[in-house]
């Protein structure tokens, strides 16, 4: 189902948070359309830290047709380590949207397409908990973790962190740790995952 909404003259919250009635599984199988996800976080606890920066690709028959991403202003300074990590300041925040218009156009974003990252049960519990802040409630999408493909299709590797299976790939991972970046390796993961399951 494809959504169609306009921020400006849509309702308070997202219709595919109220229009969905699903219960959300993790697949066993990845699918040929699905958003592949990404989130940069100002810490680990999805209660306390803040979601930063967010992105999404939109995957149809195993190719990329469209993507999303923003920053996020947490409206806190943050953390020498985090920026260290992402290379994303307090001056590239500073005049980012707010955490709930981008919620609002990452989910029409989504639809109710399945989900799909790498650990993807980290990003969801973060936009859960933000979801729940925000409108009460939590994406209904069905999901699936490259993380859990990667263990049965790459047996015995020393790290199944995104960055060293993108090492293994020979994937470019210079610019780790910003969203859309990850999503894309997330992609040529699943594309090489596929192609081995």
């Amino acid at each position: 189902m494809q959504l169609n909404l306009n921020f400006e003259n849509s309702p308070e919250i997202p219709l595919n948070l109220i229009n969905f009635d699903n219960k959300p599984r993790e697949l066993d199988r990845l699918p040929a359309e699905c958003v592949i996800t990404d989130i940069e976080t100002t810490g680990l606890n999805p209660a306390r830290d803040s979601i930063i920066e967010i992105s999404a690709i939109k995957i149809q028959d195993d190719k990329i047709v469209s993507e999303f991403s923003s920053l996020i202003n947490p409206d806190i300074s943050l953390p020498p380590f985090i920026s260290n990590l992402t290379g994303i300041d307090d001056s590239m925040v500073k005049n980012a949207r707010k955490l709930k218009e981008v919620m609002f156009d990452y989910c029409n974003f989504i639809g109710c397409l399945p989900v799909v990252g790498h650990n993807i049960k980290f990003d969801l519990s973060f936009i859960n908990a933000k979801l729940k802040h925000l409108y009460n409630t939590s994406l209904k999408n069905d999901y699936a973790d490259t993380l859990y493909f990667a263990k049965k299709v790459y047996p015995a590797l020393q790290s199944y962190k995104l960055s060293s299976l993108a090492h293994n790939l020979n994937l470019d991972t210079k610019n780790a740790h910003r969203a859309l970046f990850d999503c894309k390796m997330t992609y040529e993961l699943f594309l090489d995952i596929k192609s081995k399951l």
